[in-house]
């Protein structure tokens, strides 16, 4: 039996500016959840915004894909001005090659928003 509370999406986790931690989704409900919770910014007639809630229920009710749910989410966390990780903090970076002839880096992409977020950790102190 597949609970539709249950549709399983790639983690993603939101930084919202008045919080110092991230609130993660794993399901569409819980991108729901984050969409209308009262941290979210409100915009008069936010488009992005409703069509994330209109993608959202239209897959709980198997309409359409859960990636599709997932990325109109990501698109109105971007337009609100929300930081979306994995997906904004793991760019592919590539570090040039050094004076002393070493090849570049790639910095492999994580797997989960907390290894996103430990990530970022580790390289702010090593930024300071």
């Amino acid at each position: 039996m597949n609970d539709i509370s249950e549709k399983r999406i790639r983690e993603v986790a939101i930084g919202f500016p008045d919080a110092e931690h991230f609130s993660t989704a794993t399901t569409v409900t819980g991108l729901m959840g984050i969409l209308m919770s009262d941290r979210w910014p409100k915009h008069a007639n936010d488009t992005t915004w409703q069509h994330a809630l209109a993608t959202c229920t239209r897959s709980l009710q198997l309409e359409t894909d859960t990636s599709k749910a997932r990325a109109a989410f990501v698109e109105a966390a971007r337009h609100a001005g929300l930081k979306v990780l994995p997906d904004d903090e793991w760019k592919p970076h590539r570090r040039p090659a050094s004076k002393h002839g070493r090849p570049p880096v790639y910095r492999q992409q994580p797997t989960t928003a907390e290894e996103a977020s430990e990530a970022a950790g580790q390289r702010s102190r090593h930024t300071r």
